[in-house]
Formats: structure tokens, sequence, C-alpha cells
């Protein structure tokens, strides 16, 4: 019934299909509109190490870490060449005078490696058996990761191994240049 009174009144109804063509083409238009002022895609970072989650961490950190074996101080020197990262870290009691095993195992010179890649920081902080300081014969490696990085500031939970107190399993630790 819509198409004999079309047919019966000029303009804009009188030919079905043009109408149906200006029809589609308006829908078309509001389609196009609607598409230009939706949000912006997330970036996808295609090519790891450039883009929005590129981050260097090369420089001097400190910062306080702590575990079931007690808390500790960290100095870190770190070098990022691409997302390999390579540097010295010195660790300290945060109190050596409590009479803990941390007062006297946390008291040791290493290093630290890893990568920082897509915006995740995995770390290796190898404090090995030996050396001058107060437990020679300890060693302790923490393994940490995390994606929480931000300008100056790193914060990761740690897991590792010591050679006199067996494992952590708990550690977190924050650092900032």
């Amino acid at each position: 019934e819509l198409l004999p009174r079309c047919r019966q009144s000029p303009g804009l109804y009188s030919d079905p299909v043009k109408f149906l063509a200006r029809l589609a083409a308006g829908a078309l238009l509001v389609a196009a509109a609607a598409c230009g002022s939706s949000p912006a895609a997330p970036i996808n970072d295609p090519v790891p190490g450039t883009g929005p989650s590129a981050a260097n961490i090369t420089g001097s950190w400190t910062g306080t870490g702590t575990d079931a074996q007690g808390p500790e101080t960290f100095k870190w020197t770190v070098t990022q060449t691409g997302d390999r990262i390579t540097g010295s870290a010195v660790m300290a009691s945060a109190n050596p005078n409590d009479g803990s095993c941390g007062s006297c195992h946390k008291q040791k010179n290493g290093t630290i490696s890893g990568t920082l890649s897509g915006g995740a920081l995995s770390l290796t902080l190898a404090f090995p058996e030996g050396g001058s300081d107060i437990t020679p014969l300890c060693g302790i490696t923490m393994h940490a990761s995390t994606t929480d990085i931000a300008a100056g500031r790193i914060s990761a939970r740690y897991t590792g191994t010591t050679t006199c107190e067996g494992p952590i399993s708990d550690g977190t630790l924050a650092v900032g240049r």
C-alpha cells in the first residue's frame, strides 16, 4: 500500500528505487560519521622496545624490599641496551643490628641482569657466595618480575633462594631514581 501512495505523490517518495537508494546512502553517511567519532583503538606495539610501552631504566636506583627473612635496602646501577638489562646491585639489611638472619645474610654485593620487553620487566639479582661480606658462605638469588614501571619507579614481587636460609617466596621491592 506504500507503493501506490508513493507513486501518486510527487517528490522524494515518487520513485521507490530512488527512495531506497537515498535511504541507503543516508545510512552509510550516518555510519561513517559514527565511526569517525569513536574512541581511538589501543596502539599495539608490533616491534618490542618501540612505541608507547618503550622504557629505558639505565641509571642509579635505590629502594627497599622485604620478605620472610626481613627487610632490605637496594642500590642498583643499571645499563640497558635494547631489551637487555645488566648492572651491579648492593643489598643491605634495613636493620643490621636486629639479630635476624636477614641482618647478616642481606649484606651483599652482586649483579643484576634481565630483560625489559613490551612493558614487562624480568630481573635476576645474584649475590654469590664468597667475597668479603659478613656471611661469605651464603649466596642469594632473587627473581623479580613486573609490569609496574612508571617514570622513575619500579615495583615488583620476587622469589628466590638462599644457600643458608632456603627458598624466598613472598618478596616485594620498590626502587626509584
